[in-house]
């Protein structure tokens, strides 16, 4: 058998070249061009950056960032400490909408079908003339279509569709229309609430997984914790029939049927009631019939939670207030969702 010696050096250079080829293959690695400012534009300095306040429109929540850009390229985005929804919190989510800056299949242009149905590229005044015929044309038969914006952009979306005699539509994969409803019938307000997390001593949520997707998750967690800042501050109790990651989190879970938080809302509320364990309520004798039909042991038959459990987590919702029940996600997607956030209403 012969012997193969090679010495340190040549080594090196064989195993150099496999890392190389690995990694390019045998293709020419594409030539770039560096040019350097010969004139700087204003207002930047080449390898200083520039940080600019702004909002996340990752999620509907609006969360306040802050984005750092080195001669006009976006190079990060951090939470904005200054702003009162996240505080400086951003989650995974806002994190990676600086990958959509750079994602290759992002339009750089305003695009049209042409004739044949095929896409090309417009440009800015030619798209803005096409825009404008095609909203004259369709006056009065116009919608503008957004996910659920809010504040001043979900007021100039709607006076926009509005001055061109149209309808602002609001349209997300998993919406809140149900909350929307339920809060006009109860409060008389259409509105997505924001939810004070941090002041209240005791937590049930009914399907809501507002630790993942559900509300605005980063302020949730962030008035969650503060919640939990100090040991036995706060219960939390999650209800739903899949344990969640918010659930996972919860002091108890239980397990409940699908479909039966209604149920166990307006049980709650009929025990808090009939025992006389909430606040002065001046309506309270109809409010009682109203919830009379759900006893204890009715909706142990509709949930599959035991009458014992009921009543004591009723209980520990009126003792520990301020306290708060929040219901949405996976339990409010079916034909009853709009009564079911309104019983959650009810019993808050």
């Amino acid at each position: 058998m012969s012997e193969v010696v090679f010495q340190r050096r040549e080594f090196i250079k064989l195993l150099g070249l496999g890392l190389a080829s690995a990694a390019g293959g045998c293709a020419k690695p594409a030539a770039e061009r560096l040019i350097p400012y010969l004139v700087a534009p204003n207002d930047t300095l080449p390898g200083v950056p520039y940080w600019y306040a702004s909002t996340c429109r990752e999620c509907p929540a609006g969360c306040g960032v802050m984005v750092k850009q080195r001669e006009g390229r976006v190079i990060k985005v951090e939470g904005n400490p200054g702003h009162p929804l996240n505080q400086g919190g951003l989650c995974a989510r806002g994190h990676a909408g600086l990958q959509g800056v750079y994602d290759p299949d992002r339009l750089k242009s305003p695009m049209a079908k042409d004739a044949s149905g095929a896409w090309k590229a417009l440009s800015w005044d030619e798209a803005l003339k096409l825009a404008g015929q095609k909203i004259t044309a369709a006056r009065g038969k116009l919608a503008v279509v957004t996910d659920n914006a809010t504040g001043s952009f979900q007021h100039l979306a709607a006076g926009w569709a509005a001055a061109a005699g149209g309808t602002h539509l609001i349209y997300e994969p998993f919406a809140y229309e149900s909350l929307r409803e339920a809060n006009r019938r109860t409060f008389g307000q259409a509105v997505v609430p924001h939810f004070d997390f941090g002041r209240a001593r005791f937590v049930i949520s009914l399907g809501a997984d507002f630790l993942e997707t559900f509300g605005s998750p980063v302020a949730q967690a962030r008035g969650f914790a503060t919640m939990r800042a100090d040991l036995g501050a706060g219960s939390f109790v999650a209800v739903e029939p899949r344990l969640s990651m918010t659930g996972a989190n919860a002091d108890e879970w239980i397990a409940i049927r699908p479909g039966g938080e209604m149920a166990f809302a307006l049980g709650m509320t009929r025990v808090i009631l009939s025992e006389g364990l909430g606040p002065a309520v001046a309506d309270k004798g109809p409010l009682l019939d109203l919830v009379s039909a759900y006893t204890p042991e009715a909706v142990a038959e509709q949930t599959d939670v035991p009458t014992e459990v009921l009543q004591r987590l009723a209980r520990s919702f009126a003792g520990a207030r301020p306290s708060l029940a929040v219901a949405g996600g996976v339990a409010a997607q079916s034909e009853r969702s709009v009564a079911m956030l309104a019983a959650v209403n009810l019993l808050n």
